[in-house]
């Protein structure tokens, strides 16, 4: 048995997957984090400094990438490959294996006992985005509406009979449908989601509110800081770990994703600190010169060089979408 978390990106995506790193090193010190690396090697980084072992996307012997490549860009492909890395960890570490994956820009601030406690109990554990029934209408529900009800920046699972057939049925959903297409009711691999508790009974929503606080549930969270670091309302809800969905350290606001409108991060004393401190960190770690890197995977291509975007707009017009022609 092994515990894992893994993170995927693109290696635009490094210094945010460094941090994440050293975060796991200090609280989750029995993990062994992996980057999945959905990018070709880049002679400009030198990825022994990561603190990670690193598996590139192709290395996993999964068959429907390159056609996946064709048809996704380049956030579609980041998602689309989670399930198909879940397994390669369940196929090389066996049973009871717990396995969690965390988006590259979250950061751990305190132990995840709890994680490995409900992960005991659970093969599938997922984060919902709101736990509190609000007053009125919050950002957070709009966002879930759109987005999907749990944040899937954060999973876990343990090998069991069950989550390897949930693992089964999100690859199958996901080598074709995990297009950002909101119209649809389509959101990536989170979206998806949203269906899984018809299907599988022993999935567990935690609830605790120092898990995955982010923009999206800004209204029932208060974090606040004690000698013993942060928390979440109150002293005895630590704060387990953040996501910084959307932050620009270079920016001005906490996410390019929320209507900044109704939320102003000066009057949140603490929030503005902890933005602050992890924009330091993704600078010490040359945001600045890896942020800029171009992926060097051909996204939206297929073999012939047809851009999909206009393969996709032939198709509307051949079934009519557009009227007659």
């Amino acid at each position: 048995m092994k515990n894992i978390i893994f993170t995927l990106c693109s290696n635009n995506y490094l210094a945010h997957a460094k941090v994440l790193g050293t975060s796991i090193r200090k609280h989750a010190s029995d993990c062994h984090f992996v980057i999945g690396l959905v990018d070709q090697w880049d002679q400009e980084i030198d990825y022994s400094i990561l603190g990670a072992e690193v598996v590139k996307f192709d290395a996993i012997g999964a068959q429907v990438f390159p056609e996946m490549l064709g048809r996704y860009n380049i956030i579609e492909f980041n998602t689309a490959v989670k399930p198909f890395y879940i397994e390669y960890f369940f196929n090389k570490y066996g049973g009871n294996t717990k396995v969690y994956y965390i988006d590259p820009d979250i950061k751990l601030y305190h132990s995840i006992e709890l994680l490995h406690h409900s992960l005991d109990l659970h093969p599938i554990i997922v984060t919902p985005n709101l736990t509190v029934t609000p007053d009125k209408v919050v950002t957070g529900e709009l966002a879930s509406l759109r987005h999907g009800m749990f944040n899937l920046g954060f999973i876990g699972l343990k090998c069991s009979e069950e989550s390897k057939v949930f693992v089964q049925w999100w690859k199958e959903r996901l080598q074709n449908y995990c297009k950002i297409d909101k119209a649809r009711g389509i959101f990536v691999d989170q979206k998806w989601v949203d269906l899984a508790p018809l299907f599988f009974d022993n999935i567990y929503s935690i609830k605790h509110q120092g898990c995955n606080m982010a923009w999206w549930n800004f209204s029932e969270r208060d974090l606040k800081k004690d000698h013993n670091g942060y928390y979440v309302n109150i002293p005895e809800q630590r704060l387990i770990f953040f996501h910084f969905s959307g932050f620009d350290p270079n920016g001005n606001q906490t996410t390019v994703r929320m209507n900044n409108h109704s939320f102003k991060l000066e009057d949140y004393v603490e929030l503005d600190g902890i933005f602050k401190e992890y924009a330091g960190e993704l600078k010490e770690n040359d945001y600045d010169n890896i942020s800029k890197l171009v992926p060097k995977l051909a996204f939206y291509k297929k073999p012939n060089g047809m851009n999909v975007k206009i393969r996709r707009r032939l198709g509307w017009i051949r079934k009519g979408l557009f009227g007659k022609v």
